[in-house]
């Protein structure tokens, strides 16, 4: 059984000022299912060891995107370690030993804006189905056609109004589409017949689709913060680092000034990702579809 955790993230209104193109990106971490409670201690095991545990509340805190400013500033404050680089460590030393897998899906802000409008003017008020299909195209194209294919699995999706203004989504429908998908790609064409246990495997593929709360699951968190990164390169369009390790602006041998967090802790990522064995030529603003490590940029048909 594998288990995907996944989320979604754009450039907001008051960000366009600040990047070079505004994007969405869908994003998670799959792994197999008797994996999961290894890979959970060790986080908190690392939150407990390095403060980031609430003793007042007994409760982890929560890592997230958002603080990697706040981490940065403290980290140089007390002279530490950053401890979001060592939280990415994790994601590193489980990509390299096979144990998870990364994808994330990505397109322009500005067509997604676009394409919305003209999909609500053929079905009005129905955001939740234009979200559904895009949510399809990023779990098939990362995860499910090259990897799962008809195996057992859960998706787990970040609860934050899954991009409906306030609408609660039937998430269930999303098991729907993709069961549909998975039983039509396995399926030989203009078969009269299949066993019922055959017919059961295909269309019981994806076994749960639900909601998690982000501060109470580690694993999205983890995905959080790589697709942070991700997310920042897109949006300044960083090229891969150079031959001395380091980022370089995009149609340009020039580093990057390393200005803020987010400049310091996207380069390591960078950095690190690319220091496995197999990843070396990775670029992070092209298609890939590394076994490990799924890229896939999309775009409407015309």
């Amino acid at each position: 059984m594998f288990k995907i955790f996944c989320d979604e993230t754009w450039t907001s209104q008051s960000e366009y000022k600040n990047v070079k193109i505004p994007y969405i990106v869908f994003y998670g971490i799959m792994l197999e299912q008797s994996h999961e409670e290894a890979l959970l201690q060790r986080i908190d095991s690392l939150k407990r060891q390095r403060g980031l545990f609430s003793l007042e509340k007994n409760v982890p805190i929560e890592i997230k995107w958002q603080k990697a400013e706040e981490e940065w500033k403290s980290a140089r404050k007390l002279n530490r370690q950053n401890r979001y680089e060592d939280f990415l460590n994790i994601f590193f030393d489980e990509l390299q030993t096979k144990r998870i897998s990364f994808g994330y899906m990505f397109m322009e802000k500005n067509e997604y804006d676009n394409r919305e409008k003209e999909f609500l003017k053929v079905q009005n008020d129905n955001k939740q189905n234009f979200f559904f299909m895009l949510y399809f195209q990023f779990l098939y194209h990362c995860f499910i056609k090259n990897q799962v294919k008809q195996q057992p699995y859960e998706v787990w999706i970040d609860n934050h109004d899954m991009g409906g203004e306030g609408q609660q989504y039937e998430i269930g429908r999303l098991r729907e589409i993709l069961n549909k998908r998975i039983y039509k790609d396995h399926t030989v064409k203009n078969q009269m017949w299949l066993s019922d246990d055959m017919r059961k495997s295909l269309v019981d593929s994806t076994q749960l689709v639900s909601l998690a709360e982000s501060k109470n699951e580690p694993l999205v968190q983890l995905s959080d913060l790589c697709a942070g990164c991700v997310r920042y390169i897109l949006e300044n369009q960083i090229a891969p680092p150079n031959a001395g390790g380091q980022m370089t602006l995009f149609d340009s041998n020039q580093p990057k000034e390393l200005l803020s967090g987010k400049d310091s802790l996207t380069d390591y990522f960078y950095r690190r990702l690319r220091e496995i064995k197999g990843y070396g030529d990775l670029n992070l603003l092209s298609i890939s579809y590394h076994h490990r490590f799924s890229i896939f940029p999309f775009s409407y048909k015309k």
